[in-house]
């Protein structure tokens, strides 16, 4: 019976079908690592971005484009989240930033037209910062110069309080200034 696997005269059918089993297994424990091993999302990193900017008292919101800190960061969850309290999670924050800023045009007297931003240049996982991060709100408004909500239909030019707040970077004195 050279031609089929199972040989009723060895008992060869249970070693085959255990052989078959142990090898689908080492196959399937080779690729469930392999493909836990790299996340589906990038991970966190510098990404280009255009940003609105503008300032109490300027008449004007010009955009830049900078990098900010986004991507995937590996997270954990409670299987009794009732029992237990939250785990932390880890959130995509800036690690080394550098500063540019920015003249504004349209400025009334007294008021500094120079803006500083950040360029993040590297960025980690890690728990949220809210001293330099964005930690949470709505994400459903855009922030962009044509938004109606930031025209200057007053003399305040105060985001209205349905936004999330911006992040709060400490701006250097010794930023670089971009005309």
């Amino acid at each position: 019976w050279p031609c089929c696997p199972h040989n009723p005269e060895t008992g060869d059918a249970p070693r085959m079908e255990m052989f078959q089993g142990l090898l689908m297994l080492l196959l399937l424990s080779m690729g469930g690592t392999w493909a836990s091993s790299e996340p589906l999302r990038p991970r966190c990193h510098p990404v280009n971005a255009t940003l609105p900017i503008e300032k109490e008292g300027c008449s004007v919101c010009v955009t830049v484009n900078t990098t900010i800190c986004a991507g995937y960061c590996a997270t954990k969850t409670r299987v009794l989240q009732s029992v237990m309290p939250p785990l932390p999670q880890a959130v995509c924050n800036y690690r080394d930033v550098r500063f540019e800023s920015i003249r504004l045009s349209g400025c009334r007297r007294g008021v500094n037209p120079v803006v500083s931003y950040a360029v993040a240049l590297s960025c980690q996982c890690g728990l949220c910062r809210r001293s330099t991060t964005d930690c949470g709100g709505p994400k459903d408004h855009p922030w962009t110069c044509d938004d109606p909500r930031f025209q200057d239909s007053s003399s305040s030019k105060a985001p209205p309080p349905s936004l999330p707040s911006p992040s709060r970077l400490p701006e250097p004195a010794d930023a670089r200034i971009r005309p």
